[in-house]
This record gives C-alpha cells, structure tokens and sequence, in this order.
C-alpha cells in the first residue's frame, strides 16, 4: 500500500498550516485512508493539524484513542458488513483492520467511521470505488524520452468512461543521481527535492480532455512526459480515482501554485470528510513495465 500512501505526498505538507478562513488557528482531526480495487483493506491514519510555525512530522500530529471502522454498504445504503479496526502498537495514529480475508470491491460504496474515547470530533466520509481497469493493449518495451513516439497505454470500455479521471503513478526501478531526467534534474540540484521523494512520481490527473475514445470504446491515453523522473526501468500504474481523490488533487493544484488566481481568492481545499478534513479515496489500477530510454539511445 505504499504506492497509494505516495499518491499525496504533497498532501502532508498541507494540513500543518491554518486553510480555513479563521482568525485563530484550530486544531483539525486529519483523516488519510485509500480503498484500492481488488486489494486488502488499507491502513488508517488519523492526525491532527499543527500550527503553521511547527514542524510537521507524523509522529508528533498522530493521534491515539480513536475507534476506526470502515463499512461496506448494500444497495440501499445500509450497513452490509462492518470491519473493525485496531491501533497500531507501536505507531500513534496508524489503524489497522482486524484480520479478514475481505478483497476491496469495485463499483461498491465504503463509509468510513471515526470517533474518539478523548475528544469530541466523529468523522465520517463515503467512497464508490471505480470500475476496475484493465490495460488490454501491448504496452512498448522501452520509449525514448520526449520523443514524438510516446507511451500508450489503451484502458478497457466501462461504464461512463467519459466521466472517469485517470492518474499515472511512475515507480523507478533504477532510482539515481545519474538517471535523472533533466527536468528532475533540475529541481534536485536546486535543492528543492530529495532523490527518495522522485521515486514515486505522478503524473496529475487526466480527464477527457486529454483521452481519446477508440471506436470499441476502450481509451487510448498518451503517458505525459512529467511523469518521468528517471531514465531505465519503471513501472507505470494507471490509476481511474474516485471523485473524493479527484476533487483533493485538483483544489490541491491550486493551493500549491496551478492557478493565476491572487492569494485572497484561492479556494480551500476540497476534503469531502464530515467532522475534520483528509481523504478517503479510492482507485483501481492496472500495471505495466517499460524502460525509459535517453534521447541518445537506441530501442
């Protein structure tokens, strides 16, 4: 489950800094938990935000004493079955489910529960996970960097694909200095990014502007070259995300610099969680492997 954690690694750097309109600052319950198609249930994280001028790190924002329990609901939005969860032993604010042979279900919704024996806060959200996907073309060995000839990578049909949001994530197999990518390049030795924060990279997220729909109607999406960090071996994962995750990354964009609009008049994130902010998003994928050549090489 790591690669989903890394989904939203900017999201970390948010939640310490005061994002409401507020003349103090309040202390917000942070809720992190991502459902991934056909997989296990996920781990829970609960925190909580800390004052712009504190260092963030985990350890001291995780918050211990809260009841976790994710609910998975019939058709007429009643509880079907609920799965419990426990806290981790030895690190606050990491939840884990019981044990259950429970596989993530696509097309199915999720509700997640959260209160405390400490504090006032009970935080509940909802998640519809996506129609699982599929990669049914053969994907090429090795492309060339920036070349014209790029990846393609061909989805099955769903069901209202023209509204599904589609993200790349990009996993180095051959993470180092030397095989950075010169855009990558850059910013490391600008020093405004470490060599482990590059190894999962995304791409951002992927509408039907930026897809075809081919006359079966499986999509043909091109692999957009920011998603390269690094020349050699990677795995690409294609991601269809929910509207919960969808709606955080895009307002996210924002917040971090992807709009004109002045400071006073950037909007809030988009959280979609009852009783604090986070997300509770879900995704299913489909993997494959290429090699990322240097303008040099050849194939």
């Amino acid at each position: 489950m790591k690669r989903t954690l890394l989904i939203l690694s900017l999201f970390l750097m948010l939640i310490s800094c005061d994002i409401y309109d507020q003349d103090e600052y309040q202390e917000l319950v942070v809720l992190e938990a991502y459902l991934v198609a056909g997989r296990d249930l996920p781990v829970v994280r609960v925190s909580r935000t800390l004052p712009a001028d504190v260092e963030y790190t985990f350890e001291e924002a995780g918050l211990s004493g809260a009841f976790v329990q994710i609910v998975l609901l019939d058709d007429n939005e009643d509880d079907e079955t609920i799965f419990s969860y426990e806290p981790a032993v030895s690190e606050p604010g990491f939840y884990l489910p019981s044990p259950t042979d429970h596989k993530v279900l696509a097309e199915r919704t999720y509700r997640i529960d959260v209160a405390f024996n400490n504090r006032d806060e009970v935080l509940r959200s909802e998640t519809t996970i996506p129609e699982q996907i599929e990669i049914i073309n053969e994907v090429k060995d090795s492309v060339v960097y920036q070349s014209d000839d790029r990846l393609e990578v061909i989805i099955n049909a769903t069901q209202n694909s023209s509204r599904k949001v589609y993200l790349f994530d990009t996993i180095a197999k051959e993470p180092s200095e030397e095989n950075l990518t010169p855009f990558y390049r850059a910013a490391f030795d600008g020093g405004d990014v470490e060599l482990d924060e590059l190894t999962s990279n995304s791409s951002g997220l992927i509408n039907e502007g930026n897809f075809t729909f081919l006359d079966d109607g499986s999509i043909s999406i091109l692999f957009p070259w920011i998603g390269v960090a690094f020349y050699g071996e990677n795995r690409v994962i294609t991601n269809s995300v929910d509207p919960n995750l969808a709606d955080l990354i895009r307002s996210q964009s924002v917040q971090l610099g992807g709009s004109t609009l002045p400071p006073g008049e950037i909007p809030n994130l988009i959280y979609n969680i009852e009783g604090g902010i986070g997300v509770f998003g879900s995704i299913s994928s489909d993997t494959v492997t290429t090699r990322f050549l240097r303008p040099n090489e050849s194939q």
